[in-house]
């Protein structure tokens, strides 16, 4: 065997189903080997080796599956950098393959050489280079035990291209696979002793309990789960920007999302009334807590800290409690000895469900606003009125993300948003809008990004219609990076310099890659042309004029309060 060879089946036997990459000078031999095999593995061709990670990223998100992404050496990992780094520091599982130069050629001025191993050590779990082909059996069970055990995370395998196209004699390696590591979390860590009950005894002896749902809790797929554990014991639940839809939106215990970005002040309000807050899937950083500001150190408020990462427990707050555990074994623990009958006051729950009436109520004008150019509020709005299954909804960091966190609403538990929350880079969404579909065929991906987003992921388009990604893409046209102007004034920049562009035209781009597409500028067009997106079989775009985030104070906690607004204040 070839070890491209032994590489391709060493991926099959860990139920690898479907490569993304970009072909290059150094990964012949593995694309010979992955068409010899594209019976049992499939190979997605992205269009930038950026965005094959973001694909492998958001296969990963919405599976419980590794991604896995390859590129050639040189210029491939340079491109592929931010793929990896997103997932490392997202803690996704990821496996990056890089096709390096030749074992031969280094020191020696080969064209494309770069220490690949090395670059990728700060952004990834474990970066190695393969010198001995007989080597990359051992290799892959080590990227994927790594990958998916503990903390999940970016694994690097740089393969130099002698290594690929080495005869390997088959009686010298074992092809055998660990079936724990096909699946994350391989080994999930269970709560030590006496930590379950200490926590039950917090909840009994709490007069405001609040359990804070982070990222980890929604990469734990175990929604249903904390929604028991929330009804069982009567604890209200709010959520991190990315814990949003581990409880579906319109549950009476589902308050609403904390933190800077896109906050709903009546769950910022649950959090700052709260005397136990039990903070669980989350690092508790910069925008959990808005730069650490929030809420405010109270000694009567006591925190419990629960996180699969021991050296992120206690890391920003003294903690009452902290418990090292997987979320999923927790939950597990905590249903199995659920009192008959809920501990927490009933008085608490309606007090801040309260709260979220008015809130609701109080933006319902907005919601309905017809003004032109349209509101951001409105077209999620109109988004939300169409959702009536289970689908994925994937957007960029930047413009569209303070509305959807506060507007957006999943009714479906097996619905997701994601959002990468890592580096927050642009030029995510249209890329991994084929990570998802790949990883769950079943639900329809919805991608929502702004224009300088799509001036850097264009070319992506082309990989929807090749691909038949049956994607519904929102474009947040507004002509300039919204995000980046937006901040420039709040600081006072009123001139706001080097962030303004042509508008692009996302209509005849996306038509010509050959998708369906409109323009919309009023909100009837805009509608109209999602009526008929849903429709449609295929990929389609809807380019809307949309209102700058620059033009009116967002949804910011951090940037309401600088211009002197009560961000808490609901209506």
């Amino acid at each position: 065997m070839r070890g491209a060879d032994v590489l391709v089946e060493m991926l099959i036997g860990y139920g690898v189903d479907v490569v993304f990459g970009v072909p290059g000078d150094t990964n012949v031999a593995f694309y010979e080997a992955l068409n010899d095999a594209s019976d049992r593995i499939r190979h997605v061709m992205a269009r930038d080796e950026r965005s094959s990670g973001f694909m492998a990223d958001a296969y990963s998100r919405t599976n419980d599956k590794p991604g896995v992404f390859e590129c050639p050496s040189g210029a491939g990992l340079l491109y592929a950098l931010p793929g990896a780094a997103e997932a490392y520091t997202s803690r996704l599982p990821v496996i990056m393959i890089t096709s390096d130069i030749p074992l031969p050629g280094e020191g020696r001025g080969v064209l494309t050489e770069l220490d690949c191993a090395k670059m990728m050590e700060p952004i990834t779990k474990a970066s190695v280079q393969v010198k001995v082909a007989e080597k990359i059996p051992e290799t892959i069970r080590r990227a994927f035990r790594v990958a998916t055990s503990g903390i999940p995370g970016a694994v690097h395998i740089a393969i130099p291209e002698d290594m690929l196209h080495a005869e390997i004699d088959a009686d010298r390696i074992s092809l055998h696979v660990e079936d724990e590591c096909k699946t994350f979390p391989s080994y999930p860590m269970c709560p030590a002793p006496g930590k379950i009950e200490a926590l039950v005894d917090l909840i009994r002896n709490a007069e405001r309990p609040l359990f804070v749902s982070g990222g980890g809790v929604n990469r734990a797929k175990v929604g249903l789960l904390l929604t028991e554990f929330a009804e069982r014991y009567g604890v209200p639940i709010v959520n991190s920007m990315t814990g949003q839809a581990t409880i579906v939106d319109d549950h009476p215990l589902a308050i609403g999302v904390i933190g800077d970005n896109g906050f709903h002040p009546h769950a910022n309000l649950a959090l700052k009334e709260a005397d136990l807050v039990i903070y669980a899937g989350s690092k508790v950083g910069s925008v959990v807590t808005i730069g650490g500001t929030f809420p405010e150190v109270n000694p009567e408020r006591k925190i419990v800290h629960i996180d699969i990462d021991p050296e992120v427990l206690a890391n920003n707050y003294e903690t009452t409690l902290s418990i090292a555990a997987d979320a999923r074994l927790l939950l597990e623990q905590l249903v199995e000895i659920a009192p008959a009958e809920p501990i927490v006051d009933a008085a608490w729950v309606d007090h801040l469900n309260a709260y979220r009436e008015d809130f609701w109520q109080s933006v319902k004008p907005s919601l309905d606003d017809a003004s032109v150019p349209l509101r951001p509020e409105y077209v999620v709005q109109s988004l939300n009125r169409r959702l009536t299954g289970a689908v994925n909804v994937i957007a960029d960091a930047g413009t569209p993300t303070p509305y959807l966190t506060r507007f957006l609403k999943l009714g479906d538990p097996a619905s997701q948003l994601i959002i990468p929350r890592g580096y927050g880079g642009l030029g995510y969404a249209v890329s991994a809008v084929v990570g998802a579909w790949h990883a769950d065929p079943d639900k329809r991906p919805i991608g929502v990004f702004g224009d300088g987003s799509l001036g850097m992921t264009a070319g992506e388009l082309e990989s929807l219609v090749r691909l038949r990604v049956p994607a519904i893409l929102l474009h947040f046209n507004n002509g300039c990076f919204g995000w980046i102007k937006a901040l420039q004034r709040v600081r006072g920049h009123n001139r706001a310099f080097s962030v303004d562009f042509n508008p692009l035209d996302g209509k005849k781009i996306a038509e010509a890659f050959g998708m369906k597409a409109w323009r919309v500028t009023e909100p009837d067009a805009f509608d109209a042309a999602l009526d008929q997106a849903f429709k449609e079989k295929g990929p389609c775009l809807i380019d809307i004029a949309v209102e700058s985030i620059a033009d009116r104070l967002p949804p910011v906690y951090s940037w309401q309060k600088r211009q002197g607004a009560d961000p808490l204040a609901i209506g």
